[in-house]
């Protein structure tokens, strides 16, 4: 009977990956911001602004630097308390993020849903440039059915406790 060879086995060795954190795209810091703003998480949402982002919600004024658009966010807090962004549409190209959507905003009294169109720029993993447009003439007309209605729907929530 022959005998078996013994096969060569080459010494194991220690593979070590190196994980990189995977780039993220612009459409996915655009997606996390939504996420963040859904939730009212101001801090996370500014966790991916640039410190020097340029902020513009047209017509009204720029907003340059992360204080100042902290600042802003803040002060749209004390009176909106639900906002909600509802994604419709989105267009990317490289580096750029196009949204439609519906954004909600809501608090004591009012409801409001808008139709807006947004810019965000993207580098290095934040965004850079934010322009929100939208109709003013519609939301000016929504405001002032929504607080004209708005006696008869806060007794209508009180009493259908």
């Amino acid at each position: 009977m022959a005998k078996a060879k013994k096969k060569k086995v080459a010494p194991k060795r220690k593979i070590v990956a190196k994980r990189k954190a995977p780039k993220a795209t612009a459409q996915a810091v655009v997606e996390q911001f939504v996420v963040f703003s859904n939730a009212m998480d101001i801090e996370g949402s500014l966790s991916l602004i640039a410190d020097d982002c340029v902020y513009q919600n047209i017509p009204f004024h720029k907003s340059v630097g992360i204080d100042k658009i902290r600042r802003d966010l803040n002060m749209m807090t004390r009176t909106v308390k639900e906002f909600r962004v509802d994604l419709l549409n989105w267009a990317v190209n490289g580096n750029v993020v196009l949204t439609e959507r519906i954004d909600t905003l809501a608090g004591p009294g009012f409801r409001v849903e808008l139709p807006v169109m947004g810019i965000f720029v993207v580098k290095n993993g934040k965004i850079v440039e934010w322009r929100d447009y939208l109709d003013w003439s519609f939301l000016i007309g929504n405001v002032v059915k929504g607080v004209a209605t708005s006696p008869a729907r806060l007794l209508a929530e009180r009493f259908k406790k």
